[in-house]
């Protein structure tokens, strides 16, 4: 490499140099040396394409001053002549070392320049301090110096400044990068080489003779050789900067320096009074120095500030975007909310959250990048289905926010929120991906919801009283948390579009404040287990209960398990809460077969309870306990919460068909399973939702479907419940249709146990065989 060879050859020059006879010999070594040095500057200007090639430049300038300075010092020693302190020789000198230092501070690579102006700074901190030190300590002897005296050592003081300048540069490029490469080397070689020999050089200037020394000019003859290895080593990369966690993080050894720099001038105002020198002879140069010291700290100080400014814009603009898709983050998107509602007058606001179907799965497959870029693209997406002046954002995960102002008459907002999930259901293809996503959409607005349909499915089920709040303003973290709301409803309903409704945001307070007093409930037996009497159509008698949770609240009364189940499974506490309704369940079934009552009982179970690896013991433990036959045990479950995990669920049930209980698939008809996971299922009942029992004999969609039910179950050799019941109208219409059982508030309702055998009774003796039936109608 044609550094290798340079620094072997330079080396080789300067011991020449050493040897050689003073005069011509040595004088043309060291012209040799100077000229090649600048040749190596030049070379590496001239085929640099980096960002560096002006360091090279002002480099081969400076060395080429000093070129020029050594000529005229030759020029002076001939024929014995001496050398005065400040000369035209120290022009060169001076011109030289600025154009170096500039060049080292210039220092380049492809991440930009190497030294901040921070660290620039700093170094000149220290060099102040650096050359108070030396014209104090060095330069300066115990007698008065005057202040032509004082300018004629200048030069000496520029020069030990600038190398003190120089030698903080190597210093900080070594704390930036933590590395020691060839030219890291030959840089604090060549500085130290100029160090000693300024600072022999000056110690005491009223001598001419060290100009002439042998040594003192190897010494800078080395310092050329060092120089022109860093023009001529060609790294193979970039070196890696250490990246600094914040503007605040100085580091000791940083630290450290800059406290000794400042510290220098009431050093040196110490040590001059103890010396009995005059402060009228020195104290011009303490207030300049300090003058020089505290403008570089004050120019420190702002770049300082300038860097939290420009932190405080990141961060602030970082606060207000989201990092993936560059849409609003949930921050922008309150502030432009509230600002929506504070100036809409008699426009209507709207706020949409978009629900991304299925996006976890993208991250888990094919990883965050890609993930990353679907996001991005729905972000697009949607932007392009709204007007410019709406609002789209991010409020993170897999869910976006529109929000929009609009008059009354400009908007259909149920047709806005099928337009944005079509943009998200259109085929998209990331990676060379296929991907299919959905979307459920929650809205909230500033409109008046029309009131609510009450549900008075389970009159006697309290709804929990709360006394209505007053009306509060609405801002935009409001608005975010009601379409929010609704959004769980409508994924809770499987609409996949709600609307927000004030009752939503009661029913989620009431379960809210009955979750924290769900397990003193359960500890202090305050669930109850009802019954519902179940009719087998062909015999015209109950054959089976299905056991139903309810809440002896002691002071909201009866509460239905749809306020408290959710949240009770989503927080571990269901499995406490199974056992309680299985243990009851068949302590009762126990009871009513001793008594000749022979009843089977329903029991449901949940997507957890499936999960459960221990669920199987544990109903053989309570089948032992109450001696109850398994048969006498059938367990329901939705269909969702069977197709939630089918080869888990389909493992769980078929464990437990083993112990001899019966599966039955409830509220059928509602759920999404296909036909194939139904045959894998083993299932022997199929209960037909309530609402299309409830509407077969108005409806005819309703009646072909319980009419296409119970076909199905004919074919697949299982039996058939219709929940529902209401009215002895639909009831006939089910035996008709050949339905094997019923269930419904015309039956009988949800009971306590003590009431059941009466009950069970009184239909027994009450509702006709199917054969009695039929014989009854031909009559009529």
């Amino acid at each position: 490499m044609l550094w290798t060879r340079f620094l072997g050859l330079g080396a080789l020059a300067v011991a020449a140099y050493a040897l050689a006879t003073p005069g011509i010999p040595q004088d043309a070594i060291y012209a040799i040396v100077l000229l090649a040095t600048v040749a190596a500057f030049v070379h590496r200007y001239l085929r640099e394409p980096g960002p560096d090639k002006r360091t090279w430049k002002y480099m081969a300038l400076g060395i080429g001053g000093w070129g020029i300075a050594d000529a005229l010092i030759a020029v002076m020693e001939a024929g014995g002549g001496r050398v005065p302190t400040f000369s035209a020789a120290d022009v060169f000198y001076i011109l030289g070392y600025a154009l170096i230092a500039v060049g080292f501070a210039r220092a380049a690579d492809e991440n930009g320049f190497v030294f901040g102006r921070e660290e620039l700074l700093e170094c000149l901190v220290i060099a102040v301090g650096v050359g108070l030190a030396t014209w104090m300590f060095v330069i300066s002897d115990d007698s008065a110096r005057s202040l032509s005296s004082a300018i004629a050592t200048l030069p000496a003081t520029a020069y030990l400044t600038v190398d003190a300048f120089l030698l903080t540069l190597v210093g900080s490029l070594y704390l930036l990068t933590r590395s020691t490469t060839v030219p890291f080397l030959a840089a604090a070689s060549g500085i130290g080489f100029l160090v000693l020999a300024d600072f022999a050089t000056y110690a005491t200037v009223s001598s001419s003779e060290l100009y002439r020394s042998t040594l003192l000019n190897t010494l800078w003859l080395a310092a050329y050789v060092c120089f022109g290895v860093i023009a001529l080593h060609v790294p193979d990369g970039t070196v890696a900067r250490v990246d600094r966690a914040s503007p605040f993080a100085f580091g000791r050894a940083r630290l450290l320096s800059l406290a000794l720099a400042v510290a220098v001038t009431p050093l040196a105002m110490a040590v001059q009074l103890a010396r009995g020198v005059p402060v009228g002879q020195w104290g011009w140069v303490i207030v300049a120095s300090s003058a020089l010291v505290i403008a570089l700290v004050g120019c420190r100080l702002a770049c300082f500030l300038a860097t939290l400014r420009r932190q405080a814009a990141v961060l602030e603009d970082v606060a207000r975007t989201d990092a993936v898709t560059g849409l609003a983050s949930r921050r922008l998107l309150r502030e432009r909310l509230d600002t929506m509602l504070a100036t809409r007058g008699d426009a209507d606001v709207f706020t949409l959250v978009v629900d991304i179907d299925r996006f976890a799965q993208i991250n888990e497959t094919f990883g965050y990048s890609v993930g990353d870029s679907v996001l991005r693209e729905i972000g697009h997406r949607l932007v392009a289905s709204v007007r410019s002046d709406d609002l789209v954002g991010r409020l993170g995960g897999d869910q976006f926010v529109v929000a929009m102002r609009r008059r009354p008459a400009q908007i259909d907002v149920s047709d806005t929120a099928e337009r944005l999930q079509l943009a998200v259901s259109r085929t998209m293809f990331v990676h060379d991906i296929n991907v299919a996503l959905d979307a459920a959409v929650g809205i909230a607005s500033t409109e008046e919801p029309e009131p609510s349909r009450i549900d008075i499915e389970e009159p006697e089920v309290s709804r929990i009283g709360i006394e209505e709040p007053e009306a509060s303003p609405v801002d935009g973290e409001a608005m975010l948390q009601r379409a929010h709301v609704a959004l769980t409803a409508a994924k809770a309903g499987h609409t996949r579009v709600g609307r927000y409704e004030p009752d939503m945001d009661r029913d989620r307070h009431d379960q809210m404040r009955l979750l924290g007093e769900l397990d003193t409930a359960i500890r202090d037996h305050q669930l109850r287990v009802f019954f519902q009497p179940c009719l087998d159509l062909e015999s015209g008698s109950v054959d089976r209960v299905e056991a139903l949770l309810r809440w002896q609240h002691p002071r909201e009364g009866l509460i239905g398990p749809s306020m408290f189940l959710p949240d009770a499974e989503r927080t571990g506490m269901l499995p406490a809460i199974t056992a309680l309704v299985l243990d009851e369940a068949l302590a009762q079934c126990s009871e009513l077969r001793r008594r000749g009552i022979t009843l089977s009982v329903s029991v449901n179970l949940s997507v957890r309870n499936l999960l459960d690896e221990t669920l199987t013991e544990q109903v053989a433990a309570v089948l032992a306990k109450y001696s109850v036959p398994a048969h006498a045990l059938e367990f329901e479950v939705t269909e969702t919460t069977a197709m939630t995990d089918p080869v888990r669920s389909v493992n769980a049930l078929t464990s437990l068909r083993s112990l001899g209980v019966t599966i039955a698939i409830d509220d059928y008809g509602t759920g999404y399973s296909s036909l194939a996971y139904l045959q894998t299922l083993p299932v022997q009942t199929l209960k037909i939702d309530r609402s299309f029992v409830s509407k077969m004999n108005t409806d005819e969609t309703d009646a072909s479907i319980v009419r296409s039910t119970i076909d199905l179950a004919r074919s697949l050799g299982v039996r058939v419940m219709a929940e529902g019941v209401e009215d002895e109208g639909t009831l006939d219409a089910l035996r008709e249709l050949g339905c094997d059982s019923a269930q419904g508030y015309f039956l009988g309702r949800p009971m306590p146990a003590e009431f059941l055998a009466d009950v069970v009774a009184k239909l027994d003796s009450e509702m006709p065989t199917k054969l009695e039936w039929e014989l009854a109608r031909e009559r009529i």
